[in-house]
């Protein structure tokens, strides 16, 4: 007998309703912790953001009172002195700050004694260069040195005169009276301006200016000496004007013919002063 094959029968489906769920849970609860980590984040970066405000006013504090602002009024010290106002804030500062405080106190103190130094240095250096120039022109207007430059003047003079054909009209003695009347003003010259002459301005001085002037000297001397004692006082006279006194008559006699002399001299040695040095 033959039987027929029944198809079994489906197995019932297993119902899918929890993994459904966790989905739905999983879907409702991401908004929530994005919100939460953003509130979370944002109360952080307040908190950051907060200290770091704080923190850089701390550090502007402390660099202000490094700057040196002036906390307190100037005060006087125990001996009469101003003291300099304090220049920093001493309140709530840490070791660390007092210690840089204290050698940046120590660092300006050491550059006002400094320049306090250097100022007196200077002063000194200034005074010490003025004392030897007055050194140097005490020794130059000594009677020894002095007095030799002008025998050494007077010299070249006496040399250059023997030497020009225009003096030949004149005797020897005439020439030394010339001579000496050109030192005279040589000497006369120096001291009035206080100069210190090398040898070539020396030179400049005898042999483009003293010519002339002793060549008026010669001319005036013959009017106004009247015989060769007479000579021989004037001749005196321009060697030492200080100490040798001419008689009355002769020093009025000289007086009219030498001023002249002089005047031309002098008037063109002031003129090129600032060449000659």
């Amino acid at each position: 007998m033959a039987t027929e094959d029944t198809p079994p029968s489906p197995e019932p489906s297993k119902p899918k309703k929890p993994r459904n769920k966790k989905k739905l849970l999983l879907f409702a609860a991401a908004p929530l912790g994005v919100l939460l980590l953003a509130v979370v984040g944002f109360f952080v970066y307040q908190f950051v953001a907060e200290q770091f405000k704080q923190k850089q006013v701390d550090l502007e504090k402390f660099g202000f009172d490094l700057h040196g602002t002036s906390q307190y009024e100037t005060s006087e010290g125990l001996l009469g002195e101003a003291q300099l106002p304090s220049t920093f804030a001493d309140e709530n500062l840490t070791p660390s700050e007092r210690i840089v405080h204290s050698l940046v106190r120590d660092r300006e103190n050491l550059i006002i004694e400094n320049r306090t130094l250097r100022q007196q240095i200077e002063a000194l250096e200034a005074q010490l260069e003025t004392y030897e120039e007055d050194r140097r022109m005490a020794e130059y207007f000594m009677p020894e040195n002095f007095s030799q430059e002008l025998e050494r003047v007077e010299r070249m003079l006496h040399t250059y005169l023997r030497q020009s054909a225009d003096a030949q009209r004149f005797s020897n003695f005439r020439l030394e009276i010339m001579a000496a009347a050109g030192r005279m003003e040589y000497q006369r010259f120096v001291e009035a301006n206080q100069l210190m002459l090398d040898a070539v301005q020396r030179t400049e001085i005898v042999v483009d200016y003293l010519p002339a002037f002793m060549f008026c000297v010669g001319d005036a001397v013959q009017l106004a000496a009247n015989d060769f004692s007479e000579e021989r006082e004037i001749r005196d006279y321009f060697g030492n004007p200080e100490q040798h006194r001419l008689p009355t008559i002769v020093q009025e006699d000289l007086d009219v013919v030498l001023p002249p002399c002089q005047r031309e001299l002098r008037e063109a040695l002031n003129t090129n002063m600032a060449n000659l040095l």
